[in-house]
């Protein structure tokens, strides 16, 4: 029990940055965005290894709230970012878990998901981020605790005029 809350604690932590937020490259698709500019609000359930979004269908410049309900019995996190950015974030992700296992410590906090591009939810709670898009290739919205993307909890983003 003691380490699966330990890695609970790790899991969260670093699912609560995008995908670039462990690199000094800014993320792909957009920046944190102006609270007062939001246009739309998406509501978004999490229950494991799924998103009630499938899809998302945005325009260059939109600014969104996203709210997260994880109705899951797991924290679950949203973020933005490409492709390859997720499959960098799930790879940094496997790499901390496999630090801490052994004892290590990874020098982040939960204080990190501050700027984030994304949110980090525990089970039973709501989450929100703000987000302004900007055109990208293979943009998607993703989990990248480990595991949950593989089953599916993930969707693309596409841009429209």
């Amino acid at each position: 029990m003691l380490f699966r809350r330990s890695i609970v604690g790790v899991v969260a932590w670093l699912a609560a940055a995008p995908a670039s937020a462990h690199s000094p490259t800014p993320p792909s698709g957009g920046r944190p965005g102006d609270p007062a500019k939001v246009t739309r609000v998406i509501d978004v359930v999490a229950i494991e290894n799924a998103f009630s979004l499938k899809s998302l269908d945005v325009r260059d410049g939109e600014t969104v709230r996203f709210v997260m309900r994880n109705d899951g019995m797991e924290p679950h996190e949203l973020t933005i970012g490409t492709v390859a950015e997720h499959g960098e974030h799930r790879k940094q992700m496997k790499e901390m878990m496999e630090l801490q296992k052994k004892g290590g410590h990874a020098g982040h906090s939960m204080s990190d998901m501050a700027q984030s591009g994304g949110v980090w939810v525990e089970a039973g709670k709501t989450g929100t981020f703000v987000w302004t898009f900007k055109k990208a290739a293979n943009l998607e919205f993703a989990c990248n605790i480990p595991g949950h993307y593989e089953d599916g909890m993930k969707g693309p983003i596409r841009f429209v005029k």
